[in-house]
């Protein structure tokens, strides 16, 4: 029974690490140029 409840919960955690992927081909990190930060401060303050 335990090794039942083992693989059930390790099915469910593999499907949630696999729906959490960024899957659009984006790349993972945003460069910005030193006028697109100040511009990105002065909108959020």
């Amino acid at each position: 029974m335990k090794t039942i409840l083992l693989l059930i919960t390790l099915i469910f955690s593999a499907l949630a690490v696999s729906s959490c992927t960024n899957d659009e081909g984006e790349t993972e990190f945003e460069f910005l140029t030193p006028e697109e930060e100040q511009k990105a401060e002065q909108e959020t303050n």
